[in-house]
């Protein structure tokens, strides 16, 4: 089933890339060099937007990964101090993970949501 989707998918998106490829062309005179070159454009776009795309999602849980890290370093910090009688760092101590792990979260989803985006405007 899944195979199924993926399939379908990508075969959408190609007849997407292609009906924007002819639509831009009919705008130009067509000729046999133009018409190689669109099609070689359109074959590196149609390569690298996947190779862009596992670029960015690497990114994005990379960056996910140091800011989760950056929420629990806090943490063992602020259990240090609460430890060591700074007894003003209770609220802190419960309130700074949940406050660090929602903007995780939401920076996550916004970057993800990004990905096919960019993927799809970098220059192959």
């Amino acid at each position: 089933m899944k195979k199924n989707i993926a399939v379908a998918v990508c075969a959408a998106t190609i007849v997407c890339m292609m009906s924007i490829s002819v639509s831009t062309t009919a705008a130009e005179p067509i000729n046999k060099e133009n018409a190689i070159e669109k099609t070689r454009n359109f074959i590196k776009k149609l390569f690298s937007y996947p190779a862009n795309v596992i670029n960015g999602s690497v990114e994005v849980v990379a960056d996910t990964g140091k800011r989760g890290t950056d929420v629990l370093t806090k943490e063992i910090s602020r259990t240090g101090e609460i430890v060591s009688g700074e007894t003003d760092k209770v609220k802190d101590f419960v309130t700074e993970p949940l406050t660090g792990t929602a903007e995780v979260v939401v920076k996550a989803a916004e970057e993800t949501g990004k990905i096919p985006v960019e993927a799809a405007n970098e220059p192959a």
